[in-house]
Formats: C-alpha cells, structure tokens, sequence
C-alpha cells in the first residue's frame, strides 16, 4: 500500500515538473515573439524615418543650393547638419538607446514578476 502512494508522488512530481516546463517554454515563446514583434516595429520605422530624411534631405540641399546660389555649399551644410545630428545621437546614445532597451526587455520578460509586486 505504501509503495503505491510513493508511486503517486513519484507520479505526480513528474506531472507538476511537466506541467512547469511547458508553461515556462510557453512563456519564452511568448516573450521570444513580443521582442520579434517589436524589434520588426522599430526597423520598419526606422526605415521610413530614413526615407524621409533622404527626401528632406534632397529637398533642403536643393532650396539652399539655389538660395546661396551654390550646390556644393547647400551640400556641406546639409551633411554638416547630420553629422552634428550623428555626434549628439552618439553622445546620448546610452541614456537614449542602451537604458531604454535594457527596461524594455526587463519589462517584457519579468512583466509577471512586476505585475505581481505592483498588486502586492
């Protein structure tokens, strides 16, 4: 009798290592997938943003190349513009980029965690 209630442990042990292997496969696939999805979210944005900044780009090297009478002025003014634009990005390129992708996987793969601790 006793061999049969081990038996039932042994069993549902088992079970219950089963059943948490699943749901924690579940949940990195599900926290695989939000990452994938946002990942493509931001490239396809970032890829119209460069899209336009060529046309606007274009477009301002044009009207000051015909404002200062002078193409390849308009042209390093506008490339000077950028440049400065890179070297700022550049410099806060930890508090803009790094902190908020490191908050957002926190927030994507503990949301549960923090989920429960907000209702506590």
């Amino acid at each position: 009798m006793k061999r049969h209630k081990e038996m039932n442990i042994k069993d549902s042990a088992k079970e219950y290592l089963s059943l948490k292997s699943d749901a924690f496969k579940l949940g990195l696939v599900e926290s695989i997938s939000v990452i994938v999805n946002r990942l493509l979210s931001v490239f396809l944005l970032i890829l119209v943003l460069l899209i336009a900044l060529v046309f606007l780009a274009t477009g301002a090297t044009q009207w000051l190349g015909q404002l200062l009478d002078s193409t390849t002025a308009a042209s390093l003014i506008t490339g000077g513009f950028f440049l400065l634009l890179f070297i700022i990005l550049f410099l806060l390129r930890k508090r803009l980029f790094t902190n908020t992708f490191v908050k957002l996987l926190v927030n994507i793969f503990f949301r549960e965690t923090t989920d429960v601790l907000k209702e506590e």
